[in-house]
């Protein structure tokens, strides 16, 4: 719980937001815990327990929907500084944060994988058991519908 604990909380958090964040660690690391057993090689632990918190996250956002309010920018502080690739100057982090919200939940699990953990897309293609050309794909219309709802925030 130490070692992984904060990484897990902090992908949780950029995926489904501060309000279901802990809940969502809390039981990866017990379904880890449960399924340690059945894990063969132990050399791919992180990638095993990110993909248990990954799929849980999306039961999450499957069960509520587009019901997420918040989300905190910290979590992906990583796409501020994309600047020239979202926008130029996006200038508060409030925007940032509002156009995050309202992103999906599958849209918001491949900008966390990508460039909160810092993940290559063929790395998020076999996390989410998609074709890397699908990761791809996900990762730009997910970066195009931020530019266009960072743009409905600020008028």
């Amino acid at each position: 719980m130490a070692r992984h604990g904060p990484w897990l909380h902090r992908l949780a958090t950029a995926i489904v937001g501060p309000g279901d964040s802990a809940d969502a660690t809390q039981e990866a690391l017990l379904r880890a815990w449960r399924d340690l057993p059945g894990l063969r090689r132990p050399e791919n632990f992180e990638a095993w327990l990110r993909r248990i918190l990954v799929n849980h996250c999306r039961d999450i956002g499957r069960a509520r929907g587009r019901r997420l309010t918040e989300i905190r920018v910290d979590a992906l502080a990583e796409l501020a500084e994309l600047g020239g690739d979202l926008r130029p100057g996006v200038e508060r982090t409030t925007d940032l944060a509002i156009a995050l919200s309202l992103l999906s939940i599958g849209q918001r699990t491949v900008l966390a994988l990508h460039y909160a953990e810092d993940l290559s897309l063929r790395e998020v293609a076999a996390m989410l058991g998609i074709p890397i050309g699908t990761a791809k794909s996900r990762l730009n219309a997910a970066l195009v519908e931020l530019r266009r709802r960072i743009g409905e925030v600020e008028r």
